[in-house]
């Protein structure tokens, strides 16, 4: 029931990616030298091919990469777990189903001019996390408490590729971090934390050159995410917003078709960083709690300069993902 509302509210959300938030002052490494590499000795009939599949490779990784790490890496909470009976780590488990739009350069084609087209699509995945406080931190005063206390999380998380834009197959991908309370939630000040994730994804290919496509590419990936939450309870309702930073890097492999014979094949590594903006809002029932989360991610600077082509990859990327929690 989650994940067709989700969809349909990332595909709402998605209209708003039109608007261009402030492009990230990160750099994008990477895909420049491997259109380059790529390109080189073929000619100007491999100009597209190479420079769109190379910027397929960042858009992959940006997509795939926030529909794992999300906003925040704890739903509906934005303080530390705490332990119980000073003794007994007190353990979180959420499920949440979320969904984005995927922008792209359009794979699944045989024409190489159709490369530079944009094609959008909508990722739906699932993320499953378990945390467990395992210190408690120190109190400042009466009800100022939890001061640098840690909670240990994994993470596991499952996504539905698009077979439309050539993809093989689902992603997955694990993840380990921990989050640090910086000030615990209580009935006078709100609960502040910070948090470190990094994911690991296994390869993920699109296109085929064997279908006819003009190129395919294949790419893993590992995600390192930073996090800062801010958010209270009011009895049964909570708000939470929060602010981070995901870097994407991985190794990526392009195949472009070159008309005959065997195809021409390059390697590099790609990576690129951007800031992330989240809200979010959840009810309380006793041990168990619903939350709901929108969030959107910059775009990147395009690293060619002159470039003429309908993927722009500077839009904002939307997201938005349901939680269900069971506090332990």
């Amino acid at each position: 029931m989650a994940t067709p509302v989700l969809v349909s509210l990332a595909g709402a959300l998605a209209s708003l990616q039109a608007q261009k938030l402030p492009v990230s002052r990160f750099s994008v490494e990477g895909v420049a030298d491997l259109a380059s590499r790529c390109s080189g000795g073929g000619g100007a009939i491999l100009s597209i091919p190479c420079r769109e599949l190379s910027l397929a490779v960042m858009a992959v990784h940006r997509g795939v990469g926030l529909a794992s790490a999300l906003g925040s890496d704890i739903p509906g909470s934005a303080s530390t777990m705490g332990r119980r009976l000073g003794s007994t780590p007190r353990i979180g488990v959420s499920v949440s189903a979320a969904g984005l739009r995927l922008a792209m350069p359009r794979i699944a084609t045989t024409s190489p001019a159709d490369l530079a087209e944009k094609e959008g699509y909508t990722l739906a995945g699932f993320r499953g996390s378990v945390a467990a406080g395992v210190f408690d931190g120190f109190r400042l005063g009466v009800g100022v408490g939890g001061v640098l206390s840690v909670d240990l999380i994994g993470s596991y998380s499952l996504m539905r590729l698009p077979e439309g834009a050539g993809f093989e197959k689902m992603s997955s991908g694990v993840g380990l971090g921990a989050r640090v309370g910086l000030i615990r939630e209580s009935f006078v000040v709100p609960g502040l934390s910070i948090s470190g994730v990094r994911r690991w994804h296994g390869d993920i290919k699109a296109g085929d050159v064997g279908a006819g496509h003009p190129g395919e590419l294949v790419t893993d990936l590992t995600v390192s995410s930073l996090r800062a939450t801010l958010g209270k309870n009011w009895f049964v309702l909570g708000l939470m917003g929060g602010v981070g930073w995901d870097r994407y890097e991985g190794d990526a492999r392009l195949t472009v078709s070159r008309g005959s014979g065997d195809p021409g094949t390059i390697d590099g590594l790609v990576t690129s960083e951007r800031l992330v903006y989240f809200v979010g809002g959840w009810f309380n029932f006793l041990v168990s709690q619903l939350s709901l989360e929108i969030g959107v991610a910059e775009g990147a600077t395009d690293p060619f300069a002159d470039r003429r082509a309908a993927y722009d990859p500077a839009l904002a990327s939307w997201f938005a993902a349901a939680a269900f929690r069971i506090t332990l």
